[in-house]
């Protein structure tokens, strides 16, 4: 993920589907379906008796930045700050379900304003590389969809994270930012932020010193303490439309499975499940982060969920342990998502057997208890048929252990 504080002081002004292969796993026939759903009927990623494993690359990451970091900022002189400017921020680095992604919530104080950012990494077992994708406040689509495809390369050698991105100007011009995560300890990081023309040299724009946040320290989580409106921010609050879905959606919810005979199994099944739905830092996402115990073994799944102001619609990603890469930029391109206030409907099209088939979802009859979600697919002009449905019943943070972000 690209930080975005260069953006701040370089230029002030600026600033889920398509079917995957996967091998049968029970003797029960399984029918493709779109690939947030297909997990439950499908080998996961890694699987051995049915239990997902993640890479050792991911996991290898994911052990030396895991955890709750204090950050101490300095800015290097610029046109905007003439004398650098020293700032101080907090970041949390944690896996997502199951371990497949590890994602980055960061709040950070700059001269222009507030910065708040979720970034999201994983590897790719096809080309064995790491992907990411970054979400702030500052872009008006909120994700950078397109510079996760197209733009950034990243590496980990087990010592160094480093992130290169291809920025390119509205004049068409290109520049290349460059982030280092260095001599990384269990107690402290370096964070480096440099740009520069591709090929160039490259100027120093940002340095990061980050100390570990121990349990006993008192600190504020940037994902629970910027749900919704941000009062005592400088930046603009997120839009109205995602603070509704959030209002709506946030919480543990635990989650029982029905599935129809003929939809993704032949005769059926049933399964449970937990559901957690958050906000990212400063309430710019939202996630639902889902684990689930299926007639075929277990299903991980991260799905982000954002308002894009270009388009004034919601928009939304997939991650979870299917195929080769953990996220699946298809379930971007080829997804739309409505909220009217009442029901969350996300339709998606996707191949199957030569045709053009269409997946529609709903979530419905929500209350602060409980709440239905439904799945039915078919071909594209044509009948749909129910393949799955989903009963939700919220569980306290007692019962769990896990707290919820606040409303």
């Amino acid at each position: 993920m690209r930080s975005a504080v260069a953006a701040l002081l370089l230029s002030p002004a600026l600033f889920l589907c398509c079917t995957a292969a996967f091998a049968q796993q029970s003797n029960q026939t399984v029918t493709p379906v779109p690939q947030h759903l297909e997990d439950l009927s499908g080998k996961p990623q890694g699987s051995k008796s049915g239990v997902p494993q993640s890479s050792p690359e991911i996991q290898s990451l994911i052990k030396v930045l895991s955890g709750k970091w204090s950050l101490s900022v300095k800015f290097e002189p610029s046109s905007s700050a003439p004398d650098g400017v020293a700032n101080t921020g907090e970041e949390t680095w944690r896996p997502g379900p199951g371990g497949f992604t590890l994602l980055e919530e960061e709040h950070l104080r700059t001269p222009e304003g507030d910065l708040f950012l979720l970034g999201i990494v994983w590897w790719d077992t096809a080309n064995k590389s790491f992907h990411g994708m970054e979400c702030q406040n500052l872009l008006p689509y909120t994700c950078d969809v397109k510079g996760a495809l197209n733009d950034i390369t990243m590496n980990w050698d087990g010592k160094q994270f480093v992130i290169d991105e291809v920025e390119t100007s509205t004049s068409g011009k290109k520049s290349m930012w460059h982030e280092v995560w260095s001599e990384i300890t269990p107690s402290s990081f370096t964070q480096t932020g440099d740009y520069g023309e591709p090929g160039g040299p490259r100027k120093r724009l940002f340095t990061i010193h980050a100390t570990r946040v121990t349990a006993a320290q008192t600190k504020i989580d940037p994902h629970e303490s910027n749900s919704g409106a941000n009062p005592a921010s400088s930046a603009v609050d997120p839009a109205p439309e995602l603070q509704s879905l959030e209002k709506a959606l946030t919480g543990n919810w635990s989650t029982s499975y029905d599935f129809a005979p003929g939809g993704m199994y032949s005769s059926g099944g049933t399964g449970t499940g937990e559901e957690n739905w958050r906000t990212g830092p400063g309430g710019y996402v939202l996630m639902e982060e889902e684990h689930v115990r299926g007639p075929a073994g277990e299903m991980f799944l991260i799905a982000l969920h954002w308002w894009d102001k270009t388009t004034k619609s919601l928009r939304g990603m997939l991650c979870n342990n299917s195929g080769a890469a953990a996220c699946d930029f298809n379930t971007y391109s080829n997804s739309s998502l409505n909220w009217n206030g009442k029901e969350l409907t996300i339709g998606m099209e996707f191949p199957q057997d030569g045709k053009k088939m269409t997946w529609h979802e709903v979530w419905s009859g929500i209350t602060a208890t409980s709440f239905t979600q439904t799945g039915d697919m078919g071909e594209v002009g044509g009948p749909l048929k129910r393949a799955v449905t989903i009963h939700a019943v919220k569980v306290s943070t007692e019962a769990t252990g896990v707290k919820a972000v606040p409303k």
